[in-house]
């Protein structure tokens, strides 16, 4: 009793177990996809071409598929220096029993892909395909032979194959066959291998058949006059470092690219990117009107001293000294141009008291009257700052000065450039030149390309290459001043030598009250505005006082939330410079040249590939 019930429980987790098993796998075999046969005739031409034809059998089951695919390997690395190239050609196919045949044809990756079928049609169940195709490039040569190698189906058909043939037909007796069938890199030999009489063809089987992603490879050989070409196609591999080493073409090239763009660069920038000069002149000093104006380029090494001047250049404004001496109109310039106009009484500039300590620093900019008497770069400037009103912080001006900063320095250029101190506009000068050098930086981009992938002369577009940074490097020195621009730029320096020495004794504020703020524009412009301030804004401070203006007031062009204090206003000089600065900046596979007959493998020569459905 106990063990009829023990049997039962037994024979019971046993239907439960085989119902498991039969569960996992399909409920038939033939719903999956598969091949039943796969037959492939290999034809040695006598000029070295390869013809080949292969029968695929290919059951889809119960699957709904367009048709078929073959991917064919067709570029492949051979050593450290090529890529081998096989050049399939003349594809056709056909279906005894009526399959779609269409044809497309891509390549990628090194891969040549055939996909056979009809993209508005499905198919079910088997079918049979005749793909033909000729492949130049496939046979090996060798001092003693000539060989194919090759991989009559290859290692990436995903399915299972239930039988496979090969025959090879040759131009001349085979003096070698072998065969191997299995996974990649496996030395099993296949079924069987069967020479004709003749000795002219070779048939291979496979009766077992193939598991997914397995190879039926084969090898022949033959003697070396049996076929007039056996060399294999090669592309060669790019390598930088190939491409980089010069021969003495290339180098010779290169140098005389370099030594003539630079002996180029070089000879511009002491003609066209010199500065002039007054022949037997006084530095500083024009000739008198009427007087022969000789001029001379201004030598390169050695300038004439430069004399002290007391006062700026008559009637110079300091945005006008700031672009001839370094021939930009840069921020800084804009910047002396706000302080100058100020100071001109066009305008007060008003330090706004923090609501709180972690709040940042603004000024408010006051119309104090019209621009009627300013240059045109000021008056570009003065409207720009006020064209939504008469009052303005500079908080307000930021992402809205761009175009309004762009039309005051397209004023300075034309006004440097009209009052005749330079032999073009500087900034077309040097927008030119970068974009000579920026055609021949990137030109060498391209030529670099060219010539390494295709000459390996990378020497001559790095050569290009060093030539277009030159131009670029050189750009900035290609605006050049003419003699009166240089004349006039000596008593600018002049200028600044002396607000860079000056010292409180040297000024007679009880004179002059209103010196500190004349200059302190042009100090912003020299750099030396802090020092300025230190040195002289005390006196300032007194001579208001004795003026009977009161020294807790300041300039009349200033206000600050504390009043006149010099170091304060030294302080708040920075921010208000560093202010506009940043107003303006926020608006602005294995080898397939080896032996089969010498460590040969599944999978180990050429052609090959897969396929499947789609």
């Amino acid at each position: 009793m106990r063990s009829s019930a023990l049997r039962g429980w037994g024979i019971g987790v046993l239907v439960v177990v085989a119902w498991c098993l039969l569960s996992a796998v399909p409920a038939s075999a033939e719903d999956a996809e598969h091949i039943s046969s796969y037959d492939v005739v290999l034809t040695v031409g006598a000029g070295g071409a390869l013809g080949v034809t292969e029968r695929i059998a290919y059951d889809f089951g119960t699957n709904q598929k367009h048709g078929i695919f073959r991917a064919i390997p067709t570029k492949v690395p051979f050593d450290n220096d090529n890529f081998r190239l096989y050049r399939v050609s003349h594809v056709r196919v056909t279906s005894p029993d009526g399959a779609p045949t269409d044809v497309s044809r891509s390549e990628a990756a090194g891969v040549t892909t055939l996909r056979v079928g009809d993209p508005d049609k499905t198919i079910t169940g088997p079918h049979t395909y005749v793909l033909s195709y000729t492949v130049d490039g496939a046979l090996n040569s060798f001092p003693d032979r000539v060989e194919l190698y090759w991989n009559a189906i290859g290692t990436e058909w995903s399915v299972p194959i239930g039988a496979a043939t090969v025959r090879v037909v040759a131009p001349a007796a085979l003096t070698g066959q072998v065969c191997f069938a299995g996974v990649a890199g496996g030395v099993q030999p296949c079924t069987s291998t069967t020479v004709t009489g003749t000795k002219h063809a070779v048939d291979f089987t496979q009766a077992g058949g193939l598991s997914p992603y397995s190879a039926f490879t084969i090898a022949i050989a033959l003697p070396r006059d049996a076929v007039r070409s056996a060399v294999p196609i090669l592309q060669e591999r790019w390598s930088l470092k190939k491409a980089l080493t010069p021969n003495p073409i290339t180098g010779a090239l290169a140098a005389a690219v370099l030594l003539l763009g630079a002996g180029t660069v070089m000879y511009l920038v002491g003609t066209k990117g010199r500065d002039r000069r007054f022949v037997g002149q006084t530095p500083g000093l024009v000739p008198a009107p009427g007087a022969p104006e000789t001029d001379e380029r201004v030598p390169l090494v050695s300038r004439a001293p430069v004399a002290v001047a007391f006062a700026p250049p008559e009637g110079l404004r300091p945005g006008q000294i700031g672009t001839l001496i370094d021939e930009r109109a840069n921020v800084t310039d804009v910047t002396a141009t706000i302080v100058d106009l100020a100071v001109r009484g066009y305008l007060r500039i008003d330090e706004l008291e923090r609501g709180h300590w972690f709040t940042s620093r603004d000024w408010q900019l006051v119309k104090l009257r019209d621009d009627a008497d300013l240059l045109p770069y000021e008056k570009a400037l003065f409207s720009g700052l006020f064209e939504s009103g008469d009052t303005v912080k500079l908080s307000e001006l930021k992402k809205k000065f761009a175009a309004r900063l762009t039309k005051v320095q397209t004023k300075l250029y034309e006004d440097v450039t009209r009052a005749g101190w330079f032999r073009g506009r500087p900034d077309k000068v040097l927008s030119g030149w970068s974009a000579v050098g920026a055609v021949l930086t990137i030109g060498a981009g391209f030529l670099a390309f060219g010539l390494f992938k295709l000459l390996h002369w990378g020497p001559v577009a790095i050569a290009v290459l060093l030539v277009g940074l030159a131009v670029l490097l050189s750009a900035r020195r290609m605006p050049a001043r003419t003699a009166r621009g240089t004349a006039v730029l000596t008593q600018a320096l002049g200028f600044r030598e002396y607000i860079r020495t000056a010292e409180a004794n040297q000024l007679r504020f009880e004179e002059e009250a209103d010196i500190f703020s004349r200059y302190l524009p042009y100090a912003i412009v020299f750099g030396e505005a802090d020092r300025w301030v230190r040195v002289f804004g005390p006196l300032a401070a007194g001579a208001a006082v004795g003026a009977g203006v009161g020294a807790s007031t300041g300039p009349l062009w200033y206000s600050g939330p504390n009043g006149w204090n010099s170091s304060h206003f030294s302080d708040s000089l920075t921010g208000f410079t560093s202010s506009v600065s940043s107003t303006i900046a926020a608006s602005t596979a294995s080898s397939s040249g080896g032996s089969g007959f010498s460590g040969g493998s599944s999978g180990g020569g050429g052609g090959g590939g897969g396929g499947g459905s789609w």
